[in-house]
């Protein structure tokens, strides 16, 4: 376990880090251990009480200690610039994380084939976690072409292992390509509203042996001399260590660079921002097709012009995003998105089209979750006070326990109004009124009114806890199924109120 921890803290500590090697003692056994992104290889035991095992181990130092760094696991398109001195990634509550360690990525293009050099400014997201993804975001200037300097505006970059298919360029899901549909399409029609701009976006690619090869963990299995198992295969080795996901290296720079929606001042700013985000997403789904599938606290970002400037809101990561024909919606292949703020079809995987209405329904859900918990540092609600509101059955207990809370939560107004809205931050004056609008548009429609299958739509369910109340059943007569085939209406009546708070919070901005 203390492996596993201190190996966790490598990956937020070195953002260069494909993969890592580590050492365990158990009494005289030494075991080396190989980490990768879905998985661990473990050694056999080395006995240091033996002749052999001693023998063993010292092979295994003197292989680190003579091998290139790219085979002790560091990435070598991201450099550490050499000077800089560690600090505290972990930032303080005020603003984004921040470091002072930077490094010069190289950064591959895959449409035009080119390769530009960065130099990072500051770490905003490390990876922090033993397996999965490991995205890292950062701040960074380009490469002015000598030394370590760097130039220009500031951009994003964000560095990511995704699940692939093989090649990986023809993957049904790529930010990259997504990022570049939505540029080529605004560059030609200027929106008012701002949008993540694709600078470079692409594979990261290797030298291996005299030729560019994208970097997966095929990549690193080959490396090691072993072949990878594709877990789907039917292969009788189910226990196998090399049995993992195929993932592929992928990195895009992006403009502006924004800030953590943490960062708002005060529930009008906090609108404003949200609007301007859903005004992005609206206007990237009906241009470009592209359903983004994942509204959340960390995908909607704050962008200032100037320090006294009234903020505007970016949405950003479609690492989930697909693309749509929005004539007809796509159909609901997988669960996806951030489970406090996930819509109650999403969670329960329903089969039912994905539509705009599961997003909007996350908004709603991010609008509660920040009215209660508290919109910046200075109101924030501790995690012990959290346990006592409702709000925490959003994000605790089996998928389908909350998809039953929200169900409960959302089915009319009553309750609605006195389990959430009940619970905000009591200085809060404008969220509620927003909250209960975006709630009425989205559940209180009169053709698919409520949240609950088999219920009357117009019944109030008072009751205090989420866990109480009739126990909702999936069924041809699920409001949430129903509604399906009211999608534009809904949609268009939800942009009306975005628009009206929206004014509200310039004009309370300005008074």
């Amino acid at each position: 376990m203390e492996l596993f921890l201190y190996s966790a803290n490598l990956y937020t500590r070195q953002a260069n880090r494909r993969y890592l090697w580590g050492l365990t003692i158990c009494a005289d056994e030494v075991y080396a251990c190989m980490m990768l992104n879905d998985g661990l290889f473990i050694s056999p035991a080395m006995r240091i009480s033996e002749l052999a095992g001693r023998k063993m181990l010292i092979s295994w130092l003197v292989r680190w200690s003579m091998c290139p760094e790219d085979r002790l696991g560091y990435d070598p398109t991201m450099c550490r610039v050499i000077g800089q001195s560690d600090v505290d990634v972990n930032g303080s509550d005020n603003d984004d994380p921040v470091d002072d360690i930077r490094y010069m990525v190289d950064c591959y293009d895959d449409k035009t084939k080119k390769k530009i050099k960065y130099v990072t400014k500051r770490t905003i997201m490390p990876a922090d976690t033993l397996l999965g993804r490991h995205t890292r975001c950062f701040v960074a200037t380009r490469y002015s072409g000598s030394g370590t300097g760097s130039s220009g505006e500031e951009v994003a970059i964000k560095d990511v292992w995704l699940p692939a298919t093989d090649p990986s360029f023809e993957c049904q899901r790529n930010e990259t390509k997504l990022l570049r549909k939505i540029h080529d399409t605004f560059e030609q029609d200027s929106p008012d509203h701002i949008y993540p701009k694709l600078i470079v976006g692409g594979h990261v690619r290797l030298n291996q042996k005299n030729r560019s090869m994208i970097n997966t963990t095929d990549a690193i299995f080959n490396a090691a001399g072993v072949d990878r198992i594709d877990p789907a295969s039917d292969s009788d080795t189910d226990s196998a260590w090399n049995q993992q996901l195929l993932r592929a290296h992928r990195r895009i720079v992006t403009s502006p660079v924004g800030h953590s929606i943490k960062t708002v001042q005060n529930e009008a700013e906090l609108i404003i921002v949200l609007a301007e985000a859903m005004q992005c997403y609206s206007s990237i789904l009906s241009k470009c097709g592209i359903l983004h599938r994942d509204i959340s606290t960390n995908n909607i970002l704050v962008v200032r012009d100037g320090k006294d400037k009234i903020p505007r809101g970016l949405l950003i990561d479609f690492d989930f995003a697909i693309k749509v024909d929005t004539q007809e919606q796509s159909a609901r292949l997988e669960r996806s998105g951030t489970m406090p703020y996930m819509s109650i079809a999403n969670i329960l995987n329903l089969d039912t089209p994905r539509t705009a209405l599961d997003d909007w329904e996350s908004l709603l859900y991010v609008v509660c979750w920040l009215a209660t918990v508290g919109i910046s540092s200075s109101d924030r609600v501790a995690d012990a006070k959290l346990t006592e509101k409702f709000i925490k059955y959003w994000r605790t207990g089996t998928t389908k326990m909350i998809a039953d809370a929200k169900r409960t939560h959302m089915h009319s107004s009553v309750n609605f109004q006195s389990i959430i809205v009940k619970e905000f931050c009591e200085q809060y004056k404008l969220l509620p009124r927003f909250a209960i609008a975006l709630h009425k548009t989205l559940f209180g429609n009169d053709k698919c009114s409520g949240a609950i299958p088999g219920l009357d739509d117009s019944s109030d369910d008072d009751s205090s806890d989420g866990d109480s109340g009739d126990k909702p059943t999936d069924g041809p007569n699920d409001p949430l199924v129903k509604r399906g085939a009211h999608v534009d209406e809904i949609v268009a009546n939800l942009e009306k109120v975005l628009d009206k708070f929206k004014c509200k919070a310039q004009a309370a901005l300005k008074a």
